[in-house]
């Protein structure tokens, strides 16, 4: 995955990061492939990374969603198994996902499948964006609405 993203040295510390995570046992990174290609792709984490969740419900989270071809099951899919793994594996009894206040599309598909808001306070998400040397080039942030199912 790394060497197809060549060219796109931010894309490759983000998957670089997710492998970290994983190999941390913090973390599971899940893709998805269909006819030998990859479709989608997330990190479930153990905990969430926002402080005020992991203070109140400490749900596993799903983080950076991404489904490349839409509306042919590939998000619903990726987030079932993130749920499989959340209440099975780690018994955990609740999962979370943020997701930004101007995307219908995805809070739609994550409201479908049983997350509802959560009764916090609104959350501001952050990432960084890294260069090829792994240098931070820009810190990015966003408020978001914080969805949670509970098993």
């Amino acid at each position: 995955m790394v060497d197809a993203l060549a060219g796109e040295p931010a894309a490759q510390h983000h998957i670089r990061a997710r492998w970290d995570t994983q190999q941390s046992d913090d973390g599971v990174y899940l893709i998805a492939e269909r006819d030998g290609k990859i479709v989608g792709q997330t990190i479930l984490l153990r905990r969430s990374k926002y402080d005020e969740l992991r203070a109140d419900a400490d749900p596993a989270e799903i983080n950076a969603l991404q489904a490349y071809v839409r509306r042919q099951g590939i998000g619903t899919a990726i987030i079932r198994a993130a749920e499989a793994i959340a209440a099975g594996e780690w018994n955990r009894s609740a999962i979370g996902i943020a997701v930004g206040l101007d995307n219908d599309q995805a809070r739609t598909l994550y409201e479908r499948l049983g997350y509802e808001p959560w009764s916090g306070p609104q959350l501001l998400d952050y990432w960084t964006e890294q260069a090829a040397d792994g240098s931070v080039v820009r810190t990015h942030s966003a408020p978001c609405e914080y969805l949670l199912k509970t098993f």
